[in-house]
């Protein structure tokens, strides 16, 4: 199996962190910035050939926001 790049948004004390594995790469004050953020480097490691994902985190609930490629907003072929 292929590991994934998967970059995970969580809450982080008055912002957001973008996570990968253990690592915090980023904090941001609002939650659109960090999904931004998250994005851009998903798509960076999908385009270096890496399976790769972002999903935000509330509460107990993960949500996926961006996977290889496809978004919430992608209209499916």
């Amino acid at each position: 199996m292929r590991e994934q790049d998967l970059y995970i948004i969580r809450p982080s004390g008055q912002g957001w962190a973008v996570h990968l594995a253990h690592a915090i790469l980023a904090r941001f004050d609002d939650r659109p910035k960090a999904i931004e953020a998250a994005v851009v480097v998903a798509e960076a490691s999908a385009r270096l050939g890496k399976a790769a994902g972002v999903v935000m985190e509330e509460g107990d609930e993960r949500i996926v926001v961006w996977d290889a490629g496809r978004d919430a907003y992608s209209r499916l072929s």
